[in-house]
């Protein structure tokens, strides 16, 4: 079969290339498909400005969303529905977070043949087999929802891998890696925790899956021997949970002598031992969920984690000049004004470390979703097209808690301010050695520069304030035609 894998844009007409990572998820389907004999494309919206009317030669049998609650949904409809116009025999399927948390919502649209909720990979093969060749029928196939007779159903959910080891590389070939900011590794999936805001507890139920670290490093000399990578992001929830594993990818890198910088992300309970193995293994930077500096706001959100742990890890990360990345949530219902001095506190006994500010969002299926609705905080989105709204909204102008929208406004309104300088200042106060890579190896140190200020222009730019203009699928999809209307005419 004929198999068009999409990963749809978070911007209908981008001012300026996103920040872009490989579509992994994606990429391990494509894997996966291929070695089943199947002729696959990825389609990554993100990177690649093809139209669906530039596919008429591939001839798409199936085609395959990748949709993640958010804006990224405004693309995936607009699309769908064209690519049904276009090859109205061809199936269309969503996947990932989100439909796999509003499965019901989500095929009530007729533009959506199927859905599969959770781990894709053995779903989507069977669903192929079906479409081909009759077999397994709909209702054996686990994770699927469908339709029957025009009535909504959905199978129990598809068991998730217990060996990741036994998947096949991802299909980088498929994908033009010149065009990604950073080359991207996946090498788990799921996370333990109980945090009330993160998709995981809806989406993958406690469930975890790491590759080996042989198997990483396996990927990782490819990666090297045939695109000449010398740095990686590993792009998960969490990298270093599985402590033995850690440890053993950084003793092959350092056994092995691999020339490798790589970043990750991780729970701030890193010891003194994780750290330094890590720093002599090439980490150059780690990102941190550290949401709030608020003792009641932690426990409110289930982190299950002190801030004196917190705190102690961030400086073992900074003092093996491990460049770190502090992701704060701002705005959370519940959260007051003494809550968010707490955060502006903390920030300030990690030396004026840089941070990420995010303004609080609920996605669907989460436990503190279901709180914001019980307490008429939010009203949820009545179909999928409202869901970018809602998301975009609550995103660049929501406040769901008790600080007053003026201030959460002017937080904002500094860390765009001050997001390059800062990074600079904690460069120079805790890592000058950075400074003589000017001098030592001016490549490295000028592209780390031209990185600073790539990943700058997005925050700078970014209208996150309460005065963001509303936007709606609709209001895109009438700009959208009229677009086509005018070139027609020329």
């Amino acid at each position: 079969m004929r198999v068009l894998l999409v990963n749809p844009g978070s911007e209908v007409n981008p001012r300026f290339n996103t920040y872009a990572v490989f579509p992994n998820g994606l990429l391990f389907l494509a894997a996966v498909l291929e070695r089943a004999g199947h002729e696959v494309k990825v389609y990554d919206n993100v990177v690649d400005r093809q139209k669906p009317t530039d596919f008429k030669d591939f001839n798409p049998q199936l085609i395959g969303y990748s949709v993640l609650t958010g804006p990224d949904i405004t693309q995936a409809i607009l699309q769908s529905k064209e690519f049904k116009t276009l090859y109205p025999e061809a199936r269309i399927v969503w996947g990932n977070v989100h439909p796999s948390c509003t499965p019901e919502q989500t095929m009530a649209e007729e533009y959506i043949d199927y859905v599969i909720v959770g781990a894709g990979e053995t779903a989507l093969l069977q669903l192929i087999d079906y479409i081909e060749k009759g077999a397994p029928r709909p209702v054996e196939i686990a994770g699927l929802v469908y339709r029957e007779n025009g009535q909504f159903k959905m199978n129990e959910r598809a068991s998730e891998l217990k060996n990741l080891d036994e998947l096949p590389d991802p299909a980088w070939h498929l994908i033009d890696v010149p065009k990604y900011w950073q080359v991207s590794l996946n090498t788990s999936r799921g996370c333990p925790f109980r945090c009330t805001f993160c998709y995981n507890s809806a989406f993958h139920s406690g469930y975890r899956g790491d590759f080996s670290a042989e198997r990483i490093i396996a990927q990782v000399e490819h990666l090297q021997q045939k695109y000449g990578v010398k740095f990686i992001r590993f792009f998960e929830d969490n990298f270093t949970f599985n402590r033995n594993r850690l440890h053993r990818f950084c003793e092959l890198v350092i056994e092995k002598k691999i020339k490798l910088k790589w970043d990750c992300e991780a729970r701030a309970d890193l010891s003194e031992k994780d750290v330094d193995l890590m720093a002599r293994a090439g980490c150059v930077s780690v990102g941190i969920g550290v949401e709030t500096g608020s003792k009641r706001l932690l426990e409110f959100l289930k982190k299950d984690i002190d801030l004196g742990v917190m705190q102690k890890s961030f400086w073992n990360i900074v003092r093996h000049r491990i460049m770190p990345r502090i992701y704060i949530m701002e705005a959370v219902p519940t959260e007051t004004l003494a809550d968010y001095q707490a955060t502006r506190d903390l920030l300030h006994k990690m030396g004026d470390t840089p941070y990420f500010y995010m303004r609080f969002v609920p996605y669907p299926g989460t436990p503190i979703y279901y709180y914001c609705i019980e307490k008429g905080l939010i009203k949820p989105p009545e179909k999928l097209a409202d869901w970018p709204h809602f998301s975009f909204n609550l995103a660049t102008r929501g406040n769901l808690s008790e600080v007053p929208t003026e201030v959460v406004t002017e937080a904002f309104a500094e860390y765009a301010r001050t997001y390059g300088p800062r990074r600079v200042r904690f460069m120079w106060r805790y890592n000058k050695r950075f400074f003589l890579s000017m001098i030592k190896n001016p490549p490295q140190f000028f592209g780390a520069v031209k990185e600073l200020i790539k990943n700058t222009l997005p925050v700078m730019f970014n209208k996150n304030t309460s005065e963001a203009p509303e936007i709606k699928v609709e209001d895109i999809r009438t700009k959208k035609l009229a677009e086509t209307q005018s070139e027609a005419k020329k």
